[in-house]
Order: structure tokens, then C-alpha cells, then sequence
């Protein structure tokens, strides 16, 4: 009986011992040894992220009405009654085609008048000349007096400067007359006629309104904050009413140099190539522009990334078991909610979902994988 005894307290002993043992023996040796045993943990397909280059590029949505980029306002340059009025509004002109035609007759009777002015400035001039020359020769042999020469040559000098005037009165007529005439300056669509037929216009009256339709601008506010990545020639896809199931693209042409005031928006212009004239002026369109754009890069979703004491890391997935991963953050997408890292594979499998009671060291099977 003694020897039971003695045989159990033995035994009670050793087994205070190796209790005693494993707590104070290592933590984690014991952690590995229970997942070891224990059945992997299940993840969704949704809860991981398989590694691979990616093409990423941040947004920045815009918006803002279509506009022809050419347009012109033709003005009256001659006062006068409109004789002909051959277009309307959405008439396709081609360049040189003519618009207004105005009644000329009072035009071409000015210009008749000014050129028989000149005629007879002339003539008058060419007369005065003939005197000066025989006014010159008598001074000369002593005939004449030096004040004689010299009346001669004024007269002479003011002919000149009326027939000067006379002249330029002339090329204003003439191109008055050619005014009287409007035609297209270049390939387009009328816009606007404020205008009729026989209507008499002073000058500079509003005729006509032609736009190129063929390339469409659009005006749009950017952020400050984001105009930083904004360059010329970035591409932009915009939608446009009316087209919901079209796209169109396009791309920066300029940058206004200033905010707009009480806005904190900078303008930028957008271009957009419309050969078929699909696409009006007025026409509100949306889109994405696409800035800071990188190719081949390795980014994971920002849930990915875990921190600790030692820095930046993620939980990959490796033979069933999930193992601690250092890497290091580069850019942000924050639109996108995503992060480029470096320190990963193409291929390497690493959980995604906010899931923050997963450790390094746990055994896993993932759905599909």
C-alpha cells in the first residue's frame, strides 16, 4: 500500500512538472503545436488576392458642356440692305461660300466719285510738275526768282499728298465693295442668322454665327487639389446626354494658370474629335480623366496591408499555412483604395479581406485555390 502510494505521488509529481514545464517554456512553440492540430481555417475566394501586374491610373471625374473649339461671328463691315440671304441655321456652309450679299450701288458710286477725284488730282499734279520743271530751267538762266521755284514746288508737294489721300479713300471703297460680300472663311455650320433678307445693317451688326463641328471642347473644373497631376495630352473617356451607350475620347489641351475665384477649381480643356458632327454644342457630358497613370505595377487592396512593431507586411498564402510577408508601401490610389508594394511575386497568393484575427503560422484552405 505504501508502495501505491509512493508510486501515485510519483507519478503527481512528474506530471506538476511537465505542467510547470510548458508554462514556462516558449508560447509560440506551444501556438505552432496547437494549429498544427487544429483543422484549417477556411477562406473565401473573395478573402484572398492573387498577385499580378496591373495598369493603374488615378480618376478624377469632370464634367461640363460641349463646344465647338472654331466658331465665328460675322459682322456687317459696310453699312447697307441685305439683297441676298442664302443660309439658315443648320445649312452646311464650305469655305468661300457666300453668306450675305448687300446692295451695292451706293458703294460703287462712292468709289466712282473717288476715282475721278484722283483722275483729276492727277492731272492737276502732272500739270504742276510741267511748271515746276520750266519754273527750275528760267531760274536757272536767270528768268525767274527763287520764290517762283519754290511756290512752284509746294504746289507740287500738296497735289501730291491730295492724290495720297485720294488714293487711300479709293482702297477703302474698293474693299467696302468687296465686304458687301460675305463668305464662309472656312468648313461649318450656321449657328445663328439674327438677320432676314432686305433688312437694311449699320456697321458692325451681328450677321452670322458659323461653328466647326468637327472638334468639340469642353470646359471643366478640376480640384486644386488634384491639378497637380493634371497634364497636357492626358486622355480623358467622357459620355455625353443622349449617348448612353457611347463613350468618346479625348484629351487635355490646355490648363487654365488660375483658380477660378471662390471656386478653389482650376479650368482645363478637353478636345474631343467629332468628324461624323455627332456631338452639339451645349451637350452636357461626364467622364473620368485619367492621371497619374503607371503600368506593370504590383498594388494590393489597403485591407491587405498589416502593421506591427517592425513595420509594413502582409499574410501570404504558402503550402496551406499562412506566413508573414514584409514589404514596402509605395503610391496610393486612395480612389481606388489601393497600394503598390513591393517585396511579392506574380502569383503569390495573400489574404485581402479585413479579417484581423488571422496570424502567420495558421493553417488555412482557400475555396477554389
Amino acid at each position: 500500500m505504501f508502495a501505491r502510494n509512493k508510486a501515485w505521488s510519483s507519478a503527481a509529481g512528474a506530471v506538476w512538472l511537465l505542467i510547470t514545464v510548458a508554462t514556462s517554456g516558449s508560447q509560440a512553440a506551444w501556438a505552432q503545436t496547437a494549429d498544427a492540430s487544429s483543422p484549417p481555417l477556411e477562406l473565401a475566394g473573395v478573402d484572398v488576392t492573387r498577385v499580378e501586374p496591373r495598369d493603374i491610373a488615378s480618376d478624377v471625374r469632370i464634367s461640363g458642356s460641349l463646344a465647338p473649339i472654331r466658331r465665328s461671328t460675322l459682322a456687317a463691315r459696310v453699312a447697307s440692305t441685305i439683297v441676298e440671304l442664302p443660309v439658315k441655321v443648320g445649312d452646311v456652309v464650305r469655305k468661300g461660300d457666300l453668306l450675305v450679299r448687300f446692295d451695292t450701288r451706293a458703294l460703287e458710286s462712292t468709289l466712282t466719285v473717288r476715282r475721278a477725284s484722283a483722275e483729276a488730282l492727277a492731272a492737276q499734279l502732272q500739270l504742276a510738275e510741267s511748271v515746276l520743271r520750266r519754273t527750275t530751267s528760267l531760274g536757272q538762266s536767270g528768268a525767274s526768282t527763287e520764290a517762283a521755284t519754290l511756290e512752284a514746288e509746294a504746289n507740287v508737294a500738296n497735289l501730291a499728298a491730295q492724290l495720297r489721300s485720294k488714293q487711300a479713300e479709293i482702297a477703302d471703297a474698293e474693299r467696302d465693295l468687296a465686304d458687301a460680300q460675305v463668305r464662309a472663311v472656312f468648313d461649318g455650320v450656321v449657328a445663328s442668322r439674327p438677320v432676314e433678307q432686305d433688312q437694311t445693317v449699320a456697321l458692325n451688326t451681328e450677321l452670322l454665327t458659323i461653328v466647326d463641328l468637327s472638334r468639340m471642347e469642353v470646359d471643366a473644373g478640376v480640384p486644386t487639389s488634384r491639378i497637380p497631376m493634371v497634364r497636357v495630352g492626358q486622355p480623358v473617356e467622357l459620355t455625353v446626354e443622349g449617348f448612353a451607350d457611347r463613350t468618346f475620347s479625348g484629351a487635355v489641351t490646355r490648363i487654365s494658370p488660375t483658380a477660378v475665384a471662390g471656386s478653389r477649381a482650376v479650368r482645363v480643356f478637353l478636345a474631343i474629335d467629332n468628324n461624323d458632327r455627332t456631338l452639339k454644342g451645349g451637350m452636357f457630358t461626364t467622364g473620368i480623366l485619367k492621371v497619374d497613370e503607371r503600368k506593370g505595377v504590383i498594388a494590393l487592396p489597403n485591407a491587405a496591408i498589416r502593421q506591427d512593431q517592425t513595420g509594413s507586411f502582409v499574410l501570404k498564402v504558402t503550402e496551406g499555412v499562412l506566413r508573414r510577408q514584409p514589404v514596402v508601401l509605395g503610391t496610393a490610389w486612395t480612389d481606388r483604395g489601393l497600394v503598390a508594394v513591393s517585396g511579392l511575386e506574380t502569383g503569390d497568393v495573400v489574404v485581402s479581406a479585413p479579417l484581423p484575427a488571422l496570424e502567420a503560422g495558421m493553417p488555412v484552405v482557400v475555396e477554389g485555390l
